[in-house]
């Protein structure tokens, strides 16, 4: 029993022994830390401006894709379009026959009979 109350004894004066210690370590970071942190600061302020610049690089070719892919969508559509037309071609436009305008009528006869004889008079 004895020994153990020394044990006990002896690891309280060891742990109040170390507390000065521990209270008078400093936890200030030394000069070559603080240009360590200075560094990584401005390394993640790069980083993040590298990533927001990304980030608008890619916005701005989403668009051109989006366009791009609306202008093939639009060919694709006037391609279609023009092969259903030649393959009913030559009668492209079926109500064609509706607004073809008509020839103009023959000249009369008599009227003909009266031109030929003035020619011959003069």
């Amino acid at each position: 029993m004895r020994r153990k109350r020394s044990i006990r004894s002896f690891a309280a004066f060891a742990a109040l022994g170390l507390v000065p210690l521990m209270m008078s370590c400093s936890n200030k970071a030394t000069e070559e830390q603080m240009k360590t942190l200075h560094d990584l600061d401005q390394q993640r302020d790069q980083l993040n401006n590298d990533l927001q610049r990304a980030q608008g690089d890619l916005r701005d070719a989403q668009g051109k894709l989006e366009s791009a892919n609306s202008d093939l969508t639009q060919c694709q559509n006037n391609t279609q379009a023009a092969q259903a037309g030649l393959a009913i071609w030559p009668n492209v436009w079926p109500d064609s026959v509706d607004w073809r305008v008509a020839p103009p009528p023959a000249p009369e006869p008599a009227k003909q009979e009266h031109h030929r004889m003035m020619r011959r008079h003069h």
